[in-house]
């Protein structure tokens, strides 16, 4: 019985109605008459299957409350079963993910993704629930009552696949530190509770299921982790502002230690062992260099005894236009090393400059920690995006057949290649070597040592006040980090990175705001409605040396594209956008909140590590009047 007065002890809010405490009670006192019988995974399941019960029980309470006449009691209910959702939440979101997407706890926006074959998800769950209770002036009956049926039927069939689900301790700690993950870069970020904005309160819920579930792992340890765990619930109940709450004092004084001592319960081999995630969740520290795992992103596996050699031929193919059609242009004609691997120039030159290219070039920064390429997201695979460019007629306007032989021309060319793939087919010069070496060499831009990952590893000074109150609005008040996920400020989806967020912002055709630019983005790969306009979400990191912004250039000053954001988008500007995903109401900020944000925004810029072009290029007779790097 002493472990589950823990357990009630520390899941008790003082929110909760008697109905929860009692419904609690019940749960834990099953599973201690039979705590002996049960191991670690049935106990587990034990938990969730309870926390899903009452999320049952209070919707269907729910679906009987007139909302109308009772939105108080609406409220405290819906509040209520939110909460048994948040401590089962760590469970459901590891093995159930794609429930909880859709259906669960849908954001509130249209879904489609090319794993489903572009089809539609309208949201459905708890924040759609949350909308009707909130928003009561077109209140529909019935289709509220439907959302509830359906969350309810969804958590029913969940209910039936949790028999047979077996969990090691390792994969349930996994569990935890993922969802310490998800409040740093979700919760946190607004990207939950979007209209009532509970977040902080919620966390507290959460924590004191890990908290729940420490206990069940390993009693005598659970006690350090609870003390770590009420330090966190001390600040932010005593720093309950959601608008001002200081989310990287917390991240990193509060939450990076709970994360570390989470570490604590691996066995010494658990520790070790390879994950198939894109965060090296076993290693001990939140936010370290090695917490990403580049690995993940890849489609091949490392010949570490040979990529260091194929990296370097990759540089230089990368600075040599002997791969384009008319022997001017390279790779780094476009993605220029000072401009952060992009370009100055609103829209590059077409081949043999045959007009301008209609999009703006992307960053090569951090290129390798994506998983969709290209401003609409048309190649999977770095390597199938360099295989486009190299063949696309107004870029680089060349074949395989064509680079392979003007490189065989060349006997250094002979010599790098038989040695960056030797005892293989690809020594002798294959189109496959030309590709592996160039994306080697572009996975090695990575950009992981900015401010903000100094202020996180413990230098206090790496930031100043006005940065640290600016990334507080970033993902509070100014809705930034919603779309540009921390700590790597793309769009890529924590805690597990492997989902692109497309985002219909309403981008307009000039800096004006006075027309819409007509680029149809993810529409074309997907053919789906909801997507015309909508445009991968880029990084952020290193943005001051790409200017101009947006995947059109049309903004030249990161104030311009402040402006724009603050006023709401395209639909801000009564452009006429009506899928726009962005909030289309303004963000009224103020002077002295722009200085901030933006104080931020710079930031997340330092010059990148020096990476010196060729001194020369490989000879060849035929071609060696060419130019390093290009001369358009």
């Amino acid at each position: 019985m002493v472990l589950i007065q823990k357990i009630l002890s520390s899941l008790k809010t003082n929110k909760l109605s008697s109905f929860s405490l009692s419904a609690l009670l019940f749960a834990f006192l099953f599973i201690s008459f039979r705590e002996d019988e049960l191991s670690t995974n049935d106990k587990v399941i034990s938990y969730v299957e309870s926390a899903i019960d009452y999320q049952i029980s209070l919707l269907k309470k729910l679906k009987e409350t007139n909302v109308l006449e009772k939105k108080d009691s609406a409220i405290k209910i819906y509040k209520e079963a939110r909460c048994f959702y948040k401590n089962s939440e760590f469970y459901l979101e590891y093995h159930f993910p794609f429930y909880s997407k859709y259906f669960i706890n849908g954001a509130l926006v249209n879904k489609a993704d090319y794993e489903y074959g572009f089809k539609t998800f309208v949201p459905h769950g708890y924040q759609v629930i949350e909308s009707y209770i909130f928003d009561t002036d077109e209140f529909n009956s019935a289709n509220f009552k439907y959302e509830i049926d359906l969350l309810i039927e969804t958590l029913n069939s969940i209910k039936l696949r949790l028999k047979n689900r077996i969990n090691s301790n390792s994969a349930i700690i996994d569990m935890l530190r993922f969802e310490v993950v998800r409040i740093t870069s979700l919760y946190l970020n607004g990207y939950d509770s979007t209209i009532e904005k509970n977040n902080l309160n919620e966390t507290i819920i959460i924590l004191k299921s890990l908290s729940a579930i420490c206990h069940l792992l390993d009693d005598a340890r659970a006690n350090n982790t609870d003390n770590l765990i009420n330090v966190c619930k001390d600040y932010i109940q005593k720093n309950n502002d959601y608008d001002k709450f200081n989310r990287l004092v917390f991240i990193r004084n509060y939450l990076k230690p709970l994360y570390s001592n989470l570490h604590e319960y691996y066995t010494f081999s658990e520790r070790n062992e390879l994950t198939q995630y894109a965060i090296n969740i076993r290693s001990k520290h939140l936010f370290d260099k090695d917490w990403i795992n580049q690995t993940f992103f890849r489609n091949d596996k490392v010949d570490s005894s040979k990529v260091k050699v194929q990296i370097e031929l990759g540089k230089l193919l990368f600075f040599d236009p002997i791969l384009s059609g008319n022997n001017k242009r390279a790779c780094a004609s476009c993605h220029q090393v000072d401009k952060s691997f992009a370009s100055n120039e609103r829209f590059n030159k077409q081949f043999n400059f045959a007009g301008s290219l209609n999009l703006n070039t992307p960053s090569l920064i951090n290129v390798a920690l994506q998983k969709l390429f290209f401003h609409d997201g048309k190649s999977r695979q770095l390597e199938e995006q360099v295989h486009t460019v190299l063949n696309n007629h107004s870029e680089m306007n060349t074949t395989p057949q064509e680079i392979i032989s003007k490189l065989k021309m060349s006997t250094d060319y002979k010599l790098l290649f038989n040695k960056a793939f030797a005892n293989t087919e690809d020594s002798a010069i294959t189109y496959f070597g030309v590709i592996k070496s160039l994306t080697e060499f572009e996975r090695t831009l990575i950009d992981l040592d900015l401010p903000i990952d100094n202020y996180l590893a413990g230098d206090s000074k790496a930031l100043n006040k006005n940065q640290i109150e600016g990334y507080t609005l970033f993902s509070g008040k100014a809705l930034c980090g919603s779309c540009h996920f921390f700590p790597l400020f793309n769009g890529l989806v924590p805690p597990f990175y492997s989902d692109n967020e497309f985002e219909v912002i309403g981008t307009a055709k000039e800096k004006d705001n006075t027309t819409l630019a007509l680029d149809s983005g993810r529409f074309l790969i997907s053919k789906n409605p909801i997507h015309l306009h909508a445009i991968k979400t880029p990084g952020i990191r290193n943005f001051k040396y790409t200017a101009p912004y947006m995947h059109n250039g049309a903004y030249k000053t990161i104030d311009e594209v402040i402006d724009f954001y603050i006023k709401g988008g395209g639909a801000g500007f009564k452009l006429d956008v009506p899928n726009q995903t962005l909030p289309f109401d303004s963000l009224k900020l103020s002077k002295m909140e722009k200085k901030q944000l933006k104080s931020f925004l710079l930031s997340l810029n330092k010059p990148f590590k020096k990476i010196n072009a060729p001194k020369k290029l490989p000879f060849i007779k035929e071609y060696n009047n060419r130019k390093v790097g290009g001369v358009y």
